[in-house]
């Protein structure tokens, strides 16, 4: 039985996918989350702005993050520091807009759109070569071609992240369209749970016990659980002084 095998070619002449899947990425999540906010009830004129504000905050906090923690070494895009800029882009279009009453429907519309980016962004990572798995040879292995390194046998960790954040994209809707009130904790947990395990099968990982993305995964489990328990705090004081 001959193992199926995935073979890249990056010496690309043109355009490399990379690029062109990150901007698709964003096209289509800003999409997503523009028709969930105005479905919901928020301004289009807010909405339209979030769409220009959004890309130029996530960009910024994803080179950054890239930069400061490689040691100010080289820039990349980190995607967690791409998902606290486009919380931060959304949170700032709130307070300027002056929509505090619906910045939780904001930031659960920019949470269902997330896991859609990411999984759209690494299909660039997979044809580029970046982001790149440990090394394997078995099914579905990734054979990387190119001219100035030998061929390369690794795992399709790229391939895995695309397909497993599509599905939590469509858990997240499904959820959404049953009226679940855990939609927004299932999508962020499942987000940031396949975001730490997947990355024990990176090759930036190896000889780490915990990469610094996982650390980073830790600490946002971390906030959504305090956030979740000071809004169900918040929602029984209210509830509490109703009573009385």
């Amino acid at each position: 039985m001959i193992a199926m095998k995935l073979h890249i070619n990056t010496d690309y002449t043109g355009i490399s996918p990379y690029p062109i899947m990150i901007i698709l990425s964003f096209i289509v999540g800003l999409f997503v989350q523009y028709y969930f906010n105005v479905k919901r009830g928020i301004n289009k004129n807010t909405s339209c702005k979030l769409i220009l504000i959004s890309p130029v905050m996530s960009v910024i906090c994803a080179v950054l993050l890239t930069y400061y923690s490689s040691g100010r070494k080289y820039f990349g895009f980190s995607s967690i520091g791409g998902l606290v800029g486009m919380y931060m882009a959304t949170l700032i279009s709130a307070i300027i807009e002056r929509k505090n009453g619906e910045i939780k429907i904001m930031l659960e519309n920019c949470t269902f759109a997330l896991p859609l980016m990411y999984s759209i962004s690494k299909i660039g990572c997979l044809f580029a070569g970046c982001c790149h798995g440990i090394e394997y040879s078995g099914f579905l292995s990734v054979h990387y071609i190119s001219n100035t390194c030998a061929e390369m046998a690794l795992f399709p960790v790229q391939l895995l992240e695309t397909i497993a954040f599509f599905i939590i994209f469509v858990v997240g809707i499904v959820l959404y369209k049953m009226h679940s009130r855990k939609s927004l904790y299932v999508t962020f947990g499942l987000s940031v749970s396949a975001k730490f395990i997947i990355d024990f099968f990176r090759e930036s990982h190896n000889g780490k016990v915990l990469s610094f993305n996982q650390l980073l995964c830790l600490i946002l489990w971390a906030v959504m659980i305090a956030v979740s328990w000071l809004y169900k705090r918040r929602k029984c004081g209210r509830f509490c002084l109703k009573r009385n």
